[in-house]
């Protein structure tokens, strides 16, 4: 009985490249380029670029069924341990991050002013959280500003000016802001506060 020969076929083999390289193909003129070439079975035993392009021809049929299942590709052991290993440092990590926050939380912007604001009288404590807040606020937009320029591809320095702008606080608007504080918790007269100028200065009559 004669043995019957295993064939692999190149263009076979081609189609497989062409399908998971992404590469662009471009098509050709010449047929012959086309033409199958067949390696026996024997050929097989020996040849080691034949025995490669077979196990490439089983994980392709391998990768094409999973993919057209939708299921996701099986993991090698190895794959699962980094993947495990990622997750637990992570998990670390956070743990870690979580610890910090809570030990630097007593010495947050906020809770530092709270702490400074024990030793103020309590009558005054409205006044000087709305000139935090609104300081705070201020700081906000101009960290906003300032990566706003970085996202769109500006210097640091421009960056950085865009937050001088936005975050500063000038003593003119510092005055006005205070003296309608005053008003809005009673320690100053509306009526009166109008004398005074935006330097804060009642005028001179000589």
């Amino acid at each position: 009985m004669m043995e019957q020969k295993t064939t692999i076929s190149l263009l076979s083999v081609l189609s497989v490249v062409i399908l998971f390289s992404g590469n662009t193909v471009f098509a050709q003129n010449d047929v012959s380029e086309f033409e199958s070439t067949t390696i026996s079975g024997d050929e097989i035993k020996t040849s080691s670029v034949a025995k490669q392009m077979l196990e490439k021809i089983k994980q392709s049929k391998k990768i094409l069924k999973e993919l057209q299942a939708g299921t996701q590709l099986t993991k090698t052991p190895e794959q699962l341990a980094i993947d495990e290993q990622r997750k637990l440092s992570q998990e670390l990590l956070q743990k870690q991050l979580d610890r910090m926050n809570k030990d630097y939380e007593p010495y947050t912007p906020r809770n530092t002013f709270a702490t400074f604001l024990t030793g103020v009288n309590a009558t005054h404590h409205g006044i000087y959280w709305d000139q935090f807040n609104y300081v705070e606020k201020k700081i906000h937009l101009g960290r906003a500003a300032k990566q706003m320029v970085l996202d769109n591809g500006g210097t640091y320095q421009e960056a950085l000016k865009e937050y001088v702008k936005f975050a500063s606080l000038t003593r003119v608007e510092m005055i006005q802001f205070n003296e309608e504080l005053n008003v809005k918790y009673g320690f100053a007269d509306a009526k009166t506060q109008q004398n005074f100028d935006i330097y804060g200065k009642l005028p001179r009559y000589d």
